[in-house]
């Protein structure tokens, strides 16, 4: 069965493009609804744990707004990690190339958890997916950064873009690496 055989239509409360263009290509009809949640983390996570409480914290954030209703609600948070770093969005033009530098030639970690409610509940978890870059040179880096796509991404890129040139390849939900695990998504309806 297909996610859209369950979900035909969905809020997701993120203004991510790539997260909507996951779930439209799944014959999912989207509403986007964004929140402003606080990502502040005061104590010391694991990666799955993290990005598992920042979509519950998304979630919580979304209900104090909107009531509950019979449409499914998304809200999902992605986190690079290379090694025990975690690698956000970059702050600058400077901090990108030293992320796309760090990740040339080596695999790095992206988990990213989800909230959905659904059918009257709140089902939450996480995934994983290992990533392998190629060997990157500093002109190749700095033409990517020169487009712009790299901006609000986690990690400075995006795989499902022109980064995608930059994969060696993906040992796991490639979904997850874009901002949804869609598998685990798709195995939470079906149990539910």
């Amino acid at each position: 069965m297909q996610l859209n055989n369950y979900i035909p239509s969905i809020i997701l409360a993120s203004a991510s493009p790539a997260r909507k263009q996951l779930l439209t290509n799944a014959g999912i009809k989207v509403i986007t609804r964004p929140t402003d949640s606080d990502e502040t983390i005061n104590k010391p996570l694991t990666a799955k744990e993290t990005v598992h409480t920042l979509a519950t914290r998304k979630m919580e954030s979304y209900f104090s707004k909107y009531q509950k209703d019979k449409i499914p609600v998304l809200t999902c948070d992605t986190l690079v990690y290379y090694g025990n770093t975690p690698y956000g969005k970059a702050k600058s033009f400077n901090d990108a190339i030293n992320m796309l530098s760090t990740f040339s030639g080596n695999y790095h970690y992206v988990y990213t958890g989800y909230s959905l409610y659904y059918n009257g509940q709140i089902f939450s978890g996480s995934d994983q997916a290992k990533v392998f870059f190629k060997k990157l040179n500093l002109q190749e880096i700095e033409a990517y950064l020169n487009t712009g796509e790299y901006l609000n991404a986690a990690g400075s890129y995006r795989i499902q873009g022109l980064a995608s040139a930059f994969i060696d390849h993906v040992e796991g939900d490639l979904a997850t690496v874009i901002g949804i695990p869609m598998n685990l998504l798709l195995k939470t309806v079906e149990k539910n």
